[in-house]
């Protein structure tokens, strides 16, 4: 029973290691037809002041993410106006839990091997064969930010990325993270 305890501690953690490691992965998609040339101003929709039901609701977070995308536009050579822009941004945060299948090996009971000699006899020990795979599901979750922009209500272009995050809610820097992957794809410069 000990065994498997420190066993099961074992792929936990290695697990856990192994998805810290994990890259977010990023996404873009524009509307057939739209010059990003003409655009060169943003701004971003007024925010409603319903309480957001997915989540647990951060203005703290929700504030850094508008200022990392802001930041990323002004790299690129927009510029953000609080009147009459060219588009409007609206930023999406999502939680969701999900898991992943991991194979366990299993191995039968290693073996001795005697060989003889000058000096006597030795004894090897082979490991056991492999008998199979257990697996298991590893619980985590996952956080989805999404980037829409907006030409008079119609959407004209959407970023979104994923990636393993490490509680329940997402955080300044994992969500900054996602605003880097998703604006590297972004090739429209203001």
């Amino acid at each position: 029973m000990k065994h498997s305890f420190i066993k099961s501690g074992l792929v936990v953690a290695g697990a856990v290691m192994l998805f810290g490691s994990c890259n977010v992965t990023s996404h873009t998609e524009k509307a057939a037809g739209v010059d990003f040339s003409s655009y060169k101003t943003f701004a971003w929709v007024s925010n409603n002041t319903t309480k957001k039901v997915d989540r647990a609701d951060n203005d703290i977070v929700d504030n850094n993410i508008k200022n990392s995308i802001s930041e990323e536009l002004v790299k690129k050579g927009w510029t953000e106006v609080d009147n009459n822009p060219d588009v409007r941004l609206d930023c999406n945060v999502a939680v969701k839990k999900s898991s992943i299948r991991e194979p366990d090996p299993v191995y039968g009971y290693p073996y001795p091997q005697y060989l003889y000699g000058r000096r006597g006899v030795y004894s090897i020990w082979y490991p056991g064969t492999l008998m199979g795979y257990h697996s298991y599901n590893v619980p985590f979750k996952e956080g989805e930010l999404t980037v829409n922009m907006l030409e008079t209500n119609k959407l004209i272009w959407q970023g979104w990325a994923q990636g393993e995050i490490n509680n329940g809610n997402i955080t300044t820097k994992e969500a900054t993270a996602q605003v880097k992957s998703i604006f590297k794809k972004f090739d429209y410069p203001g």
